[in-house]
């Protein structure tokens, strides 16, 4: 019986993954939670020259299909771990001439790295839409680095064609600032975890969003009509003390309601900034916004502290299709935070309660266009 394969093409401001997809692969839940960044077309001839990162064939699952020769030793990994059981992924890893064989223990997920054929085969098991989703972030996100890309550990909230980035340290309160945002003033959410920064050929910066899994502590999830019936949080729940404004105790919040109730950007776009704010919500009776004081080398720092990378970390090398290209494009990344550290930006402490009284005109004004 002849297998039918549709060909797709992902694309993601300059990353281009070729799929091919066999009937019965089980990739639309993986390209629903993609779909708000990245677009999935019907694979067409590519009139720019540019190359795929990489062609991925997603089959249809076998417990049989991809696994390592038999008798093949294998090492224990991790293609993700995180404070949360929920975003751990565990994986084996077996190398066997110059492939790489990895399979997700949770989901019975494979995937076969071949570097030379330029192509990385795919199955997944029950439940692996994320581990699809995992597999395309790294890809694309290492590729973004290796072309000039910085990535920055922050939220962004697009309004009228300009976003406003919220950055800081896992806990700073950025899910909190960005739904606040939304909310109140006319926003979309345009990035909920990590954005995208490239430097244009005129010298000036533009920022993309990422698709994000919200993972939100009880204070913000609490804040807002409808999103504990999302997150699964009934009435009688109590938080542990302390946990309101904790990193610790957050809730996995399914993405698509979560979209409906909170919507998205328009796809693919990649705007200027227009502000950015450092947050350090917790408890308090008001919420200050103050400008950020000190020199603009000092903004810079503070940004280039809060630049991260999908090469750096303990599981980041759960695969080695791709080289680490970075320091041919060091300069470049120096520059963007540099160029980023002249907008306007202000500290964010307190609750994190937003109002018309202490937001900023430049980011609470009315929006440009009725909404």
């Amino acid at each position: 019986m002849t297998t039918h394969t549709t060909a797709l093409r992902l694309d993601f401001h300059g990353t281009r993954i070729d799929l091919e997809v066999e009937d019965g692969a089980g990739i639309e839940d993986a390209l629903a939670f993609l779909a708000t960044h990245l677009t999935a077309e019907e694979a067409k001839p590519d009139e720019t020259g540019r190359e795929p990162v990489a062609t991925l064939r997603v089959h249809a699952f076998d417990p049989e299909r991809l696994a390592p020769p038999a008798g093949t030793v294998q090492e224990d990994i991790y293609l993700r771990k995180s404070a949360s059981e929920f975003f751990t992924v565990p994986a084996r890893r077996a190398v066997v001439d110059a492939r790489e064989y990895l399979e997700c223990t949770k989901t019975g997920s494979r995937f076969v790295f071949d570097r030379t054929a330029r192509v990385i085969d795919v199955t997944l098991g029950a439940g692996g839409h994320m581990d699809f989703v995992e597999l395309v972030r790294d890809l694309v996100l290492k590729h973004q680095e290796n072309t000039g890309a910085a990535v920055l550990h922050a939220t962004a909230a697009y309004r009228d064609g300009e976003v406003v980035l919220i950055t800081g340290a896992k806990g700073a309160g950025k899910s909190t600032v960005l739904l606040e945002l939304v909310e109140h003033f006319g926003y979309q959410v345009l990035s909920g975890d990590k954005t995208v920064l490239h430097e244009l050929p005129d010298g000036s910066v533009v920022a993309a969003g990422w698709p994000d899994y919200p993972h939100l502590g009880y204070g913000t999830v609490a804040k807002y009509p409808g999103l504990k019936e999302i997150a699964g949080i009934g009435d009688d729940y109590v938080p542990a003390e302390g946990h309101a404004f904790s990193p610790v105790g957050k809730f996995a919040v399914d993405p698509l309601p979560f979209r409906d109730r909170f919507p998205s950007a328009p796809v693919g776009v990649r705007v200027p900034v227009a502000a950015i704010l450092h947050p350090a919500i917790g408890p308090g009776e008001h919420t200050a916004v103050e400008p950020l004081t000190g020199s603009r080398q000092e903004h810079a720092e503070v940004l280039r502290a809060n630049v991260e990378s999908a090469f750096d970390g303990a599981n980041a090398s759960w695969h080695h299709y791709l080289d680490d290209g970075r320091a041919a494009h060091a300069d470049q990344r120096a520059r963007i935070t540099e160029i980023l550290a002249g907008v306007p930006a202000w500290t964010l402490t307190g609750p994190g309660d937003l109002t018309a009284e202490n937001v900023p005109p430049l980011i609470g004004g009315p929006a440009k266009v009725a909404r």
